[in-house]
């Protein structure tokens, strides 16, 4: 499923070299934003299937700039990439409308199994579900 484009708006140039070449070499393209506003602008500029958001970019919290994505695209799937696990800042990035919350160091595997299931979550259509099945009777 790869070719699908992935914004990493992250300020850590690490974490941003690690996910760039993990994401590349398996395919993916990928924008990077050290700054809301980059990200913003990308987002308006091009078509982009996920966005990976830090929970702090330059001491802007990863909430604010998620609210500002989804105003963008409301339906872009998003995974909060953390330095430490915290259930008050997962439970607000959750809120906020965050698919994934994840918890440095990032197992590679993971990461990309877990952008494979965005992914096709994404593409595959809704269906209703039925409470019980159409059955006509006979009488």
């Amino acid at each position: 499923m790869p070719s699908a484009r992935i914004l990493i708006v992250e300020d850590e140039r690490q974490t941003v070299d690690t996910l760039r070449d993990l994401f590349e070499q398996n395919g993916y393209e990928t924008e990077v934003a050290l700054s809301k506003q980059v990200a913003l602008t990308i987002l308006q500029e091009r078509k982009m299937d996920i966005a990976i958001i830090s929970t702090t970019v330059q001491e802007i919290s990863g909430v604010e700039i998620l609210y500002e994505i989804r105003k963008i695209i409301p339906n872009i799937p998003v995974i909060v990439v953390g330095n430490q696990k915290s259930k008050r800042i997962e439970s607000s990035f959750m809120k906020a409308g965050t698919n994934i919350f994840v918890v440095k160091p990032l197992e590679p595997t993971f990461v990309l199994q877990t952008i494979e299931n965005l992914l096709k979550a994404r593409c595959t259509p809704s269906v209703t579900k039925k409470t019980r099945p159409y059955s006509k009777s006979k009488k």
